[in-house]
């Protein structure tokens, strides 16, 4: 169909090119169709580009006149013919300038072929002066005069030929003024030979503009085939059956018999038509589909697009469509050229390019290009009132530690036998694909109530947690679902997608094995972390953060033996956000090395000022402990302070042995070897292990509040977790710290175990450095 309509377009340029007439190039009138339009453009472009050569050429002759005539002439005709013969080449000269130069003065005041015969005319007759002056001249001036007025003749033919009604109203005008010259001399050979003179002259300039025409036409017809052949080469690939055209407006100017036949209007009916209503007449699609929205945005933006999957009849056909702008030698947007072809049967079925670009190389279900697109169809449907549509999100469980311990061959396997399972949950009526990695789609057309989709996640997640045999490995995985419902959750497939995601999200959060519905509150909770994250990195940017330093002091003595750096943050409208609410924001966004080694710098060079020349303890989470930038950031806060490494002491919890041992020991061990303090924070609240507490061989344990807690309240058994933690600390030659301590009686009872250290609001609450400071002041003044 394309090279039908390329040689269709060769053919109408031919023909157009052949019956170009003697009328077409001496008329006034503004040309209506395309070609003709391009080719007075460039008519008018060859003349305004000669207008320097003209200018130079008159201003030439006016100086051979005026050297020439001056006895004979009076001078006050010289000097008036003169001056109006500069005002009138000097404007033209500077309006062919603007034109040229300045392209807002040229929209604003074109030219035009009448207004440049005017001009012409206006010059042509100003030229005809100087025959006035032959009754003062001798025989050798009227035969100079003679010689200049062929030349100006001549030169007119070659400056103005490009346009033949100028060149003709000016040679016209001048042979005329000769001829009447010549009978006012009683010449009659000066009558003959000027009439044979302007008349060669005219038959020159029509000749010289047919040729010129004929020129500009076959350029044109060379370009456009040069663009219809670049576009056929570049689109080959696709597979592309049609070929379409819109204007300026965005009209449709041109389509593929074809193309017209799919959408199911008449050819003629389409022409003249915005785009816009033929793919989307009620526009609807728009809405739902992203393709569609992406490629109207192309189109708006003027950039060119390939290969975008769009709906068409109401999602019904799936097309493929290319375009380009075309844009002329001026810059000025002319509309648009491209390719389509009808991929509804390809994406789904056979060997073609299309379909295998639409499919997960791995396990053969649809990737997450087809999944976009099945999902915008359901929801296409849906509006339509056939069916309805609920997205679920699968995401594999512990899939992770297949491939770190078995190897990605082994989990490749798993991803393929998981995509079977899934499709035999699903049905034949839905769509399941891979969108990547681990996680996995299913498009469900079926009930679409509560109880129906609970049902259908209880069975995914029942199908996944039985055994996979692969090879002679048993492997167990499990999986969380988060499902989102068409309408309600979303109605396009970016917000549907959302939704979804939201609630595998927070399944995830409620534990591993589930699954949730989407609601409300998880786009809103998920706002406003986002909106935190950024109010936490201008915050970062502009030092709004800050420390305070909670004391921690000897069980025995009470004196102050170090000071715990926690982080701060006062938030210029929801005022101070406790750290349990904007530390994990901090970890999800990546942003907790960055902060994480402000406040080990931060804490280093405040401590370094204290005269009680206590320890400074910092919190330091699992993610700072992944590789050696840690250790290179702490050599760097204790070089830069001057502070002595034994009064640093990081903190870490239990947690951060849930990851690889190897890295968290060498982590610890680089740290270790720097000489400051390693103290386990929290020991006994989670993971405890013994193992790990005597291969990372810390200085301190950090006993969490509860236990405090439970032996002051006389528990037995929460007295008797104490005595064994106290105990294995002493075997182990580590000293103690009791958090939240926050009455005297559970400072005794700590003390009474052999508690070593002791921290809580009992001792001083978190104090800004500024406070510290000015405390520390006061002690030296009651010293001295």
């Amino acid at each position: 169909m394309i090279f039908e309509a390329f040689r269709r377009r060769q053919d109408e340029a031919a023909e157009i090119a052949s019956t170009e007439s003697l009328r077409s190039l001496l008329s006034f009138a503004e040309p209506v169709d395309e070609p003709s339009r391009i080719v007075r453009k460039a008519q008018i472009d060859a003349l305004i580009r000669l207008v320097p050569a003209t200018i130079v050429c008159h201003f030439a002759v006016a100086a051979v006149i005026c050297t020439g005539f001056y006895t004979e002439v009076p001078g006050w005709q010289l000097a008036l013919w003169l001056g109006f013969s500069f005002i009138l080449c000097g404007s033209r000269a500077v309006r062919a300038f603007r034109l040229r130069h300045n392209l807002d003065y040229a929209r604003r005041r074109p030219t035009s072929m009448r207004a440049i015969c005017v001009i012409v005319a206006m010059l042509a007759a100003t030229w005809a002066v100087p025959l006035w002056w032959n009754d003062l001249m001798g025989p050798h001036d009227r035969l100079l005069l003679g010689v200049v007025y062929v030349a100006l003749t001549c030169a007119g033919t070659v400056t103005l030929g490009t346009v033949a009604p100028a060149a003709i109203t000016y040679v016209v005008l001048l042979t005329a003024c000769e001829v009447l010259a010549g009978f006012c001399l009683g010449s009659m050979p000066y009558v003959v030979l000027s009439t044979l003179f302007g008349a060669i002259m005219i038959w020159s300039v029509l000749n010289g503009a047919r040729r010129f025409n004929a020129n500009v036409r076959s350029h044109l017809e060379l370009q456009e085939q040069s663009e219809l052949i670049a576009l056929l080469r570049e689109f080959e690939a696709s597979g592309s059956d049609w070929l379409w055209e819109l204007d300026e407006k965005l009209h449709v100017t041109y389509m593929s018999t074809a193309m017209a036949e799919a959408i199911g209007i008449p050819h003629a009916e389409l022409i003249g038509r915005p785009a816009s209503l033929v793919l989307d007449p009620d526009g609807e699609v728009a809405k739902l589909s992203t393709g569609m929205r992406a490629m109207f945005a192309h189109v708006s933006d003027r950039t060119p697009f390939k290969d975008l999957a769009v709906p068409a009849l109401k999602g019904r056909r799936w097309w493929s469509l290319s375009g380009k702008p075309l844009i002329d030698s001026r810059g000025r947007f002319l509309g648009w050229r491209g390719v389509g072809s009808d991929i509804t049967d390809l994406r789904l079925s056979g060997s073609d390019a299309v379909r295998a670009a639409r499919r997960d190389p791995m396990t053969g279900i649809a990737n997450r290009l087809l999944v976009r697109e099945q999902l915008e169809e359901a929801l296409l449907r849906r509006l339509a009132g056939e069916a309805g549509c609920t997205l679920m999100l699968v995401d594999l469980d512990r899939f992770k530690l297949v491939n770190d311990t078995l190897g990605h061959a082994v989990g490749d396997q798993l991803l393929c036998e998981v995509a079977r399972r899934l499709e035999r949950v699903a049905g034949s009526g839905s769509c399941v694909g891979r969108l990547g990695g681990d996680e996995f789609a299913i498009i469900w057309t079926g009930p679409q109530d509560h109880p129906a989709l609970s049902g259908l996640a209880e069975r995914i997640i029942a199908e996944i947690s039985r055994t996979f045999q692969i090879g002679a490995a048993s492997l167990h995985v499990g999986c969380t679902v988060g499902i989102a419902i068409g309408g309600g959750d979303g109605i396009s497939e970016e917000t549907l997608m959302r939704s979804a995601d939201l609630a595998l999200y927070s399944a995830k959060e409620e534990g591993r094995g589930g699954y949730a519905f989407y609601a409300n509150f998880m786009l809103e909770r998920a706002e406003g972390d986002r909106l935190l994250e950024n109010d936490v990195r201008d915050a970062l940017n502009s030092d709004a953060l800050s420390l305070a330093y909670q004391p921690i002091v000897d069980a025995r003595s009470g004196a102050i033996v170090g000071r715990e750096a926690l982080l701060r943050w006062n938030h210029p409208q929801r005022g101070a956000i406790p750290p349990d609410l904007f530390i994990p924001v901090i970890e999800d966004a990546g942003l907790i090395h960055q902060i994480g080694d402000w406040v080990l710098r931060e804490a280093c060079t405040e401590a370094a000022t204290w005269s009680d020349e206590a320890r400074v303890a910092v919190n330091i989470s699992a993610a700072q402990l992944g590789g050696a930038g840690l250790a290179k950031t702490v050599f760097g806060a204790l070089a830069s302070s001057g502070l002595a490494p034994g009064r640093l002491e990081l903190e870490v919890t239990e947690s951060i042995f849930m990851g690889d041992d190897l890295s968290t020991l060498g982590s610890l061990e680089a740290l270790r070897s720097l000489g400051v303090g390693l103290v386990l924070d929290d020991f006994g609240k989670g993971y405890s292990s013994f193992g790990y507490l005597s291969r990372a061989r810390f200085s301190k344990i950090k006993i969490d509040q509860s236990f405090v807690r439970a032996a002051a309240a006389g528990e037995r058994e929460g007295r008797a977790i104490l005595d064994g933690i106290l105990a294995l600390a002493r075997g182990l030659g580590m000293a103690t710290t009791a958090e939240g301590i926050e009455t005297e009686a559970e400072a005794e009872v700590m003390r009474e175990l052999g508690c070593h250290q002791l921290q809580g609001y009992y001792f001083g609450r978190p104090r800004p450095a500024e406070a510290v400071a000015k405390e520390e002041r006061r002690a030296v003044r009651r010293r001295a």
